[in-house]
C-alpha cells in the first residue's frame, strides 16, 4: 500500500519515504512512525496511541517520541517538505500536506521566527536565540543548518546538554540529503561533546562515523578536526605518540585551510603531548603560541575557551604556577567580552586555583564553591578537577579531613588523586601511608601521572628523609637530579632546594639543611607562594632552635605565622604553629 500526499508518498511494502523519486534515510522507528501517522492522516493522532503502536510491548518514554518526530521532521524538510507533520498542544500529531492541514500557520510566521532565530544567534544572544530555534521547531521544524546554530548557541550559553539532540538531528538530515561532509562535520562536533562528557564509548563512535562519512571526501578542514578529535581521544587513552602526531597533523590543517581554530587547537594538543613526553622545550613553546593565538587570530569564543583551559591546565599540572598566573589573568580578561561561551566556570576555577597559590585561601574557597555546581552543569569533565582544587585549597589552610574527602570525591568522578592524597598522609604524620602512594604516582605510567613525577620523587625524598630513612631518600633524590626535565621550573626548584635540605638534615648536615632551606624559601617568595615559604619557615625554625640559635628560629617561625593568618590556614594558628613538614601551599592535579 502505498500512501501519496500531495508532496510526497510513503510505500508501506518497500518501506520507503519518496519525494519528488528520492528516497529518504530514515530509522526504521522514523519510518513505523510516518507510516502510523500516514494511516491515519484523517485525525490527530494522541501520543499515548503512537507509542503504543510504534513501540509496542517496550517501555520507551516521550522523550523517544519526541525525537522520532523531529528526525522525520528534519528529513522532509531537507527533502523540500515544509510542515508535513503538525504537532497539536495536549493532542498529539497528525501528518498532513497542503490540502489537509487541520491548523496551518500563515506563511509569514515561521519565516517571522526563523528570522528572529537568526538575529538573535548573530547578536550572542544565546537564550533568546535558543527559545526561537526551540518555537520554530515545535511549529515547522528546522533545516540541518539550523539545528546546527541551534546546538552552537546551547553550547555558548552554558547548557551543552541541550546540543546533542539537535547536534544528531541535523547528522541524520545531512546524511539524507547526501551531504557526507557537512554530515561528518557535525558527528566531529558530537564526538567532542561526547568526549567532554567523558562519554569515551560514545566518543569513539562518533568518530568511527565521521571517519566513514569523510573517508571519500578530498583534504579539507572537516579532516584537520577529525585529526584533532583523535588526538584528543588518544590523549585521554594514553596514546602520547599518537596523539603528538594527530595534534602536529591537525596544526598543519589548520595553517593550509586558513582556520585559525584548528590550527590553535592542533598547538595545544601537540604541546600537551610533548611535555608528557618529556619534550619541554618544544610543549612550551607550543603551549605559549597557542594562548597568545587567541587574541592575535580572534579565535572563536569555542575555541578559545578551549585553547585556554588546555593552556592553563598545563601550566598547573607542571607546578608552573608563574605562567598559569599570568595565562589565567589574561583569560579573565578575554572572557569578560565573550559572554559565557569561554567556559566561565573552568575560568573561574583556575583563577581559584591561582589565588590559593598566591595565598588568599579565602576568596579562592569561595571562588570554588560557587563553581563545583556550575561546572557539573557546563563542563562536567571538569568537574572532578574542581573537587580536587576545593580539596588543595582546605589542605592548605589545615583542614585535613575536610581535603581528604574532597580527593574522595574527585575519586569518584574519575581522577587520580594518589599524589594528593599522599600529602593529606605526609600533613597528618603517616609518612609510610605517604610513602606508599607516592610510589604508586610515580610508578604510573599515564599521562598525569608523568606530568607530575618531578613533584612525586621530591616529595618522597622529603618524606623518607623526615622518617629517618636518609638512604632512600638519597636515592629518590638522585633519580629526581638525574631528570632535569622534572625540575624545569621555578617551584620545582624550589622544591628541589626543600629535597636537598631535608635529605642534608636527615644525614645530620644541619648547617647545609639550612642554607639550602633558605634557598627554597628565597624560590617561593620570589614566585609570591607565601604558604609555601611558610612551611620551609617553620622547618628552619626547627633546624635553627636545634642549632641553638632560637632568636632567628623565633623569626622565622613568627614569620610563618603571620602569613598562615594572613591567607586564612586557620588549622595551622589552632594548633599552635605546630606545622606538619608535610605540608605545601598547593598540591597539582593528577587528571584532566
Amino acid at each position: 500500500m502505498v500512501h501519496r500526499f500531495a508532496s510526497f508518498e510513503i510505500d508501506a511494502d518497500t518501506r520507503e519515504v519518496r519525494v519528488g523519486g528520492h528516497v529518504l534515510t530514515l530509522q526504521p522507528k522514523v519510518f513505523d512512525l510516518l507510516l502510523y501517522l500516514a494511516k491515519h492522516c484523517d485525525r490527530v493522532v494522541p501520543k499515548d496511541e503512537l507509542l503504543n503502536q510504534v513501540w509496542p510491548g517496550v517501555l520507551v518514554t516521550d522523550a523517544s517520541l519526541q525525537r522520532a518526530i523531529s528526525l522525520g521532521r528534519t528529513a522532509l524538510i531537507e527533502a523540500g517538505v515544509s510542515g508535513a507533520i503538525r504537532t497539536h498542544a495536549r493532542q498529539g500529531y497528525r501528518l498532513c500536506d497542503e490540502k489537509n492541514h487541520v491548523k496551518k500557520l500563515e506563511p509569514s510566521e515561521p519565516v517571522a521566527a526563523i528570522k528572529s532565530a537568526h538575529a538573535a544567534y548573530k547578536r550572542g544572544e544565546w537564550a533568546a536565540a535558543i527559545a526561537a530555534f526551540q518555537e520554530v521547531d515545535r511549529a515547522d521544524g528546522l533545516r540541518a543548518d539550523d539545528l546546527q546554530r541551534w546546538a552552537h548557541a546551547a553550547q555558548c550559553a552554558g547548557e551543552p546538554e541541550l546540543a546533542s539532540g539537535p547536534l544528531e538531528r541535523a547528522v541524520a538530515a545531512f546524511t539524507a540529503r547526501g551531504d557526507r561532509r557537512s554530515a561528518g562535520w557535525v558527528a566531529i562536533l558530537l564526538g567532542q561533546l561526547r568526549c567532554e562528557w567523558r562519554e569515551m564509548v560514545l566518543a569513539k563512535g562518533w568518530y568511527h562515523r565521521a571517519t566513514r562519512l569523510l573517508e571519500n571526501e578530498p583534504p579539507c578542514r572537516e579532516k584537520g578536526y577529525l585529526d584533532l578529535l583523535g588526538a584528543r581521544m588518544a590523549l585521554l587513552s594514553n596514546e602520547i605518540e599518537t596523539a603528538l602526531k594527530l595534534g602536529e597533523r591537525a596544526r598543519a590543517g589548520g595553517e593550509k585551510f586558513g582556520d585559525a581554530d584548528l590550527e590553535s587547537l592542533g598547538l595545544v594538543l601537540a604541546g600537551e603531548a610533548n611535555l608528557y613526553l618529556g619534550n619541554i622545550r618544544e610543549g612550551l613553546a607550543a603551549i605559549d603560541e597557542a594562548g597568545t593565538s587567541v587574541v592575535a587570530c580572534g579565535l572563536s569564543s569555542w575555541a578559545g575557551g578551549q585553547v585556554y583551559c588546555g593552556v592553563i591546565y598545563s601550566c598547573l599540572t607542571r607546578a608552573d604556577w608563574h605562567r598559569a598566573g599570568q595565562w589565567t589573568d589574561q583569560f579573565t580578561r578575554w572572557s569578560v567580552g565573550k559572554g559565557a561561551a569561554g567556559y566561565p566556570g573552568i575560568c573561574r576555577m583556575h583563577r581559584a586555583e591561582v589565588l590559593t597559590v598566591r595565598g588568599d585561601l579565602r576568596a579562592a574557597e569561595r571562588e570554588i564553591r560557587a563553581t563545583i555546581q556550575m561546572l557539573a552543569r557546563q563542563a562536567p569533565w571538569a568537574e572532578g578537577e574542581a573537587w580536587v582544587a576545593l580539596g588543595d585549597i582546605l589542605l592548605a589552610k589545615g583542614e585535613f579531613a575536610p581535603a581528604r574527602e574532597a580527593f574522595l570525591q574527585a575519586t569518584e568522578l574519575g581522577w587520580e588523586c594518589s599524589f594528593e592524597l599522599a600529602l593529606v598522609h605526609f600533613a597528618e604524620g603517616n609518612a609510610t601511608a605517604a610513602a606508599k602512594l607516592l610510589g604508586r604516582t610515580i610508578a604510573d605510567n599515564y599521562w598525569s601521572g608523568r606530568s607530575k613525577r618531578g613533584q612525586a620523587l621530591a616529595y618522597l625524598a622529603i618524606i623518607l628523609a623526615s622518617a629517618r630513612r636518609p638512604d632512600e631518600a638519597r636515592k629518590a633524590l638522585a633519580k629526581l637530579e638525574s631528570e632535569p626535565e622534572l625540575t624545569s621550573t621555578p617551584a620545582l626548584q624550589a622544591l628541589l632546594a626543600r629535597a636537598r635540605g631535608e635529605v642534608a638534615a636527615a644525614e645530620g648536615s644541619r648547617t647545609e639543611a639550612i642554607a639550602l632551606l633558605r634557598n627554597s624559601l628565597r624560590a617561593w617568595q620570589a614566585m609570591a607562594a607565601p604558604l609555601a615559604a611558610a612551611h620551609v619557615r617553620c622547618r628552619l625554625a626547627e633546624l635553627l632552635e636545634a642549632e641553638g640559635d632560637n632568636e632567628l628560629a623565633t623569626q622565622e617561625k613568627a614569620a610563618a605565622l603571620a602569613a598562615f593568618k594572613l591567607a586564612g590556614a586557620s588549622a595551622y594558628l589552632k594548633r599552635n604553629g605546630n606545622v606538619s613538614r608535610g605540608q605545601r601551599s598547593k598540591p597539582v592535579r593528577k587528571q584532566k
